[in-house]
């Protein structure tokens, strides 16, 4: 999980990017696809036979393994879009939540967590007899904002958490498409086959 400095210096809007590159494998696979289809059905007038008809029978099973590898597409684009949008509002509301703190005198550390700043001790310290109630009013204060940035730091995780999870089912469902694809074999029988089988018969 990402630490409080690297959520600060997160940029989640690149993720808009990844989605797009996402998209367009899709709409790429999905051209080859149809080019595919348009081939096979060309062919069909010039190609008759036993030979084209196990060339074409592979057809509906690439147009479905095109189905399921648009699903997962699909799935990881959805995730990076919907965990992306989150992540970076949550990130721009816990900047401005660290600036705040800092402007009015707090010191943010990494945990993350804010503590009184130097100006803040210094007027505790020329308070005299309202020194504890200013003390504790600044204390108050410390609690708010480290509560603030607690919750915004957890929401960041756990998007972060969604999102890695999202991935990697889209991921391991293409790679599932791809085994079950590399593991078919396609039965066709050409000219030379035939005659490299009469030769040897």
């Amino acid at each position: 999980m990402p630490t409080f400095r690297q959520c600060l210096d997160a940029d989640p809007a690149k993720f808009s990017g990844v989605t797009a590159e996402w998209n367009r494998a899709g709409s790429d696979m999905d051209r080859f696809v149809d080019d595919y289809a348009d081939c096979m059905e060309g062919l069909a007038d010039k190609w008759a036979g036993s030979d084209y008809d196990s060339a074409a029978s592979w057809l509906p099973s690439v147009k479905a393994f095109n189905m399921t590898t648009q699903g997962a597409i699909k799935l990881g684009a959805a995730t990076l879009q919907a965990t992306g949008s989150v992540m970076q509002a949550t990130v721009q509301v816990l900047k401005s939540t660290k600036q705040a703190a800092e402007s009015a005198g707090y010191k943010v550390l990494d945990a993350p967590m804010v503590i009184l700043g130097p100006r803040q001790w210094q007027q505790v310290s020329s308070a005299g007899p309202a020194a504890p109630a200013v003390l504790a009013a600044y204390q108050a204060g410390a609690l708010a904002f480290n509560g603030f940035l607690m919750a915004q730091f957890a929401i960041l995780n756990a998007t972060d958490v969604a999102a890695a999870g999202g991935l990697h089912a889209a991921i391991n469902t293409a790679r599932a498409v791809g085994s079950v694809a590399s593991a078919a074999t396609p039965v066709v029988n050409t000219a030379t086959q035939a005659a490299d089988a009469w030769q040897n018969a």
